[in-house]
């Protein structure tokens, strides 16, 4: 089941629960508030990402650097995570059984279409890849294991909130909606054609709606002994990958190794 606070971040916390360590999810927004690919962050940076006092922060930075999750840049007067973090996510993909599956089915994915194949899962109102195999195409994307998508406008996101069961997707549209008022009947309307096409053909597009000049295919699968729901995409640069091209060849495609990935997870 979705929570409010699973999605607000900005130091939101639940009231009235005595099981909820204040303290443990402070430091954890922390953490949460570095970004790949921007470096360091200082103590007034942190505190205004997170929306926490100052001082706070300044007592949670130095905690997390005694615990080694945290480096210190003395030349810079700034943090940024330490490896330790980063054994924290290897130990959530080593685990991770759709993840282990997919990884040869997305391989040959990549090697059959000349595209970047990813698997990604939801964090907040965004998608994570855990998971990526290269084509030789030199349109692909290249991202990374960790980097971030937008829920919304992309491939991805679209199918993975495809596949959601109504309540909770209507949930997470309803954030989408309030945080994005600006943007919401553009995010509508290419939502609702992406859920025809979901319900038509199994996967969903983005044709230059995240990058102008990327286009992709997305498709879900479920692992209906823990519920547990992941996207996967398949893409490239605009001006080598067609929509023919990932209708007719490459979603189909994507959506037969979903389904392959969901079978397999049924063999457990």
């Amino acid at each position: 089941m979705l929570e409010d606070e699973s999605l607000s971040g900005g130091g939101a916390m639940p009231d009235n629960n005595r099981h909820f360590v204040t303290s443990l999810a402070r430091g954890l927004e922390i953490l949460q508030a570095f970004r790949p690919g921007e470096g360091p962050l200082g103590n007034n940076e942190l505190a205004k990402r997170t929306k926490l006092p100052r001082s706070t922060v300044s007592r949670l930075t130095s905690t997390l650097l005694q615990l080694g999750y945290l480096t210190y840049r003395k030349s810079l007067g700034k943090y940024e995570p330490s490896p330790t973090v980063l054994s924290l996510g290897y130990t959530f993909l080593a685990n991770n059984k759709i993840r282990l599956m997919s990884r040869p089915l997305m391989a040959d994915l990549a090697k059959q279409a000349g595209l970047g194949v990813a698997l990604a899962t939801r964090v907040q109102l965004n998608m994570m890849y855990v998971e990526t195999a290269r084509g030789s195409d030199q349109s692909t994307l290249r991202l990374e294991v960790g980097s971030f998508l937008p829920i919304a406008s992309t491939a991805v996101g679209r199918a993975f909130l495809c596949k959601l069961p109504e309540g909770e997707r209507n949930f997470l549209l309803d954030h989408i909606r309030r945080k994005f008022s600006d943007e919401w009947p553009k995010i509508k309307k290419e939502f609702e054609a992406a859920e025809r096409d979901y319900a038509d053909f199994g996967y969903c597009l983005s044709i230059g709606g995240w990058e102008p000049s990327f286009h992709a295919v997305g498709a879900a699968a479920r692992d209906n002994s823990t519920g547990d729901i992941v996207a996967f995409n398949c893409g490239g640069s605009a001006y080598l990958v067609t929509e023919a091209t990932l209708r007719e060849e490459v979603g189909p495609r994507l959506v037969s190794l979903a389904r392959s990935v969901e079978v397999m997870c049924g063999l457990d």
